[in-house]
């Protein structure tokens, strides 16, 4: 019997197996360009080798339709089951479609998946609730909406992008070879003089970076995706200069160091890896996927086996103090009014949503380290905006598509959250005037804004800089852009509509009269005598960042004769 034979005939193993393939292209699709994710995965008990111990390739068992996507094919049940499919065919080129296949295995994106959605209005004249679509892809489940759309539990229910608690507490354990090595030196506490930065060519990593430039005199190294030590360096000086950030002399204290935080050893070459654990004192742990539709099976390797990664690094020659960048996502969300200290996360119910279940574990992981020894720190932070000083502003953000996409439909969605705002240079300077401070006693900062602001606040600022917005009752307005977006038009939430639903948004979105109460004894602790401060959000700092968002043709100017700013 073959090695396939044999895993296909032992249910438990064929099961692992299964569930190790869908892993393996999960991992895959967050690391590759699409066309170079691989179409089949098998798995062996072990690889047939020749006499001189290499793989003997020509022994390998050709692949079959057991280990593609479609393996478990379930032919269409109803009439309505045999339309769908017939429209997944021609809208994904397939032969034949099952069931219960999943449509983003069959090849199926976040766009395919409105133009799907357009073809089954027309078809039924029904229109889907697409974040429920996502919670379960398939012809099956699709069927049952068009069926019966307003029984919310023919719809589905749960969380798509999220794994249960169970799941995320069994991730929060850190591994037993996560300890400072035997014979390692002890922390310093500084002056540093290597310090390793991770995500430094994002945007919050940009500011990170200049912080540590202005206040220290270390070298720093930066770890990058690219093919060499130039590149490396060459794209984060680029991503300092896009935020009008670098400043001559900056190339001769940083260096770019070709890696991967989503792979072992940080994807680093032996030498460069046993050279940074020799050399780097501190690290500031900043890189993630921060994207809220991006499921937690795909954000996993670079959000929590990443941080896995960099804990090991800072047990290897000398031990290393750790400082994470974290999230108040970390809390659970609740209705009414709750205080989270500046502690060790102890719930787990109800932190929704592939990216915050990810830093929830991170989070738990890092606090781990430091009962071993490891000087780890968490900055938990709010919803990262621009900066207070020159309005620098990312558009990668949920608030900021948010924002586009409203100004783009012309209307905004009245639905009253609390959001907790805070500039990108006020959380880099305290992230890294804590770090360079050397051998603080606090293990957790919560870093919320000065004021927290409720959504409507934020589009009454929007209005009077110039956007003449409607404000919509929330299912209108979702209506409104569901409907924009079937029908082809461009809008900055056509990939967020998984986190709309027809009634209300997702639970990542937030809670509905939740006012949380961030307490910040140790972050007032830490910053005291520094002269950092927070500015809220108010009328003169959110035109900063919207004047920001027109130079640089992010957002259209307001139409010729609106309100404008008042200087």
């Amino acid at each position: 019997m073959s090695p396939t034979g044999q895993l296909a005939n032992d249910p438990l193993t064929s099961s692992w197996a299964a569930g190790l393939r869908s892993s393996l292209r999960a991992y895959a699709r967050t690391h590759l360009p699409d066309a170079m994710v691989p179409a089949h995965f098998v798995v062996l008990p072990e690889l047939p080798k020749l006499p001189n111990g290499k793989v003997d390739r020509g022994s390998l068992p050709a692949l079959t339709v057991e280990e593609s996507p479609e393996a478990a094919f379930v032919a269409p049940r109803t009439p309505v089951e045999t339309q769908l499919a017939r429209i997944w065919q021609d809208l994904l080129g397939l032969s034949q479609v099952g069931v219960e296949t999943s449509f983003f295995d069959l090849g199926g994106d976040s766009l395919t998946v409105l133009q799907m959605a357009a073809q089954v209005r027309e078809a039924y004249d029904v229109r889907l609730d697409l974040r429920r679509m996502f919670e379960d892809p398939t012809v099956a489940q699709l069927a049952r909406m068009v069926s019966s759309q307003a029984d919310p539990t023919v719809t589905g229910a749960g969380n798509p992008r999220g794994v249960g608690t169970e799941a995320m507490v069994a991730d929060a354990v850190l591994p037993d070879d996560i300890v400072p090595e035997e014979g390692a030196l002890p922390p310093s506490t500084g002056p540093y003089r290597s310090v390793l930065l991770t995500g430094g060519t994002g945007y919050t990593g940009a500011f990170l970076l200049r912080e540590l430039l202005d206040r220290s005199t270390a070298a720093v190294h930066v770890l990058v995706r690219a093919e060499g030590t130039a590149e490396a360096t060459r794209r984060v000086c680029a991503n300092l200069a896009e935020y009008g950030l670098l400043q001559d002399g900056d190339e001769e204290r940083v260096t770019g160091v070709p890696g991967d935080t989503g792979r072992p050893y940080l994807g680093l070459t032996k030498s460069t890896y046993q050279e940074l654990a020799a050399e780097v004192e501190l690290i500031i742990h900043n890189a993630a996927i921060s994207s809220w539709i991006v499921p937690y099976t795909k954000i996993k390797p670079v959000n929590v086996f990443g941080a896995m990664e960099v804990l090991r690094l800072a047990c290897r020659t000398r031990v290393k103090a750790v400082h994470f960048v974290s999230t108040i996502g970390v809390y659970p969300g609740h209705e009414g009014q709750r205080s989270w200290a500046e502690t060790r996360l102890t719930e787990a119910d109800h932190v929704v949503g592939g990216y915050r279940q990810s830093k929830w574990v991170a989070d738990s992981l890092m606090l781990q380290a430091r009962d071993r020894g490891v000087p780890a720190h968490v900055y938990r932070l709010g919803a990262i905006t621009g900066s207070q000083t020159t309005g620098a502003c990312s558009p990668d953000t949920f608030i900021n598509h948010l924002i586009k996409g409203c100004v783009q439909l012309g209307a905004y969605l009245d639905y009253d959250l609390l959001l907790d705002l805070v500039p990108v240079d006020f959380c880099a300077a305290t992230v890294v005037h804590t770090a360079l401070s050397g051998g603080r006693a606090e293990a957790v900062f919560n870093v919320p804004s000065a004021r927290s602001v409720s959504m409507n606040e934020i589009f009454d600022l929007i209005v009077a800089y110039g956007y003449p917005l409607r404000r919509l009752a929330y299912q209108d307005w979702y209506r409104e852009l569901a409907a924009a977006v079937e029908r082809g038009e461009e809008n900055e939430l056509a990939v967020y509509l998984p986190l709309f639903g027809a009634d209300r948004p997702a639970e990542e979105v937030g809670y509905l009269g939740s006012k949380p109460d961030f307490r910040t004894g140790n972050l007032r602790a830490a910053l005291a005598g520094s002269g950092i401060a927070c500015k809220p959000i108010e009328r003169e700092l959110f035109d900063l960042y919207l004047d920001y968002f027109v130079s640089t043709g992010f957002l259209p100017a307001p139409p010729v004769g609106s309100a404008r700013p008042q200087n």
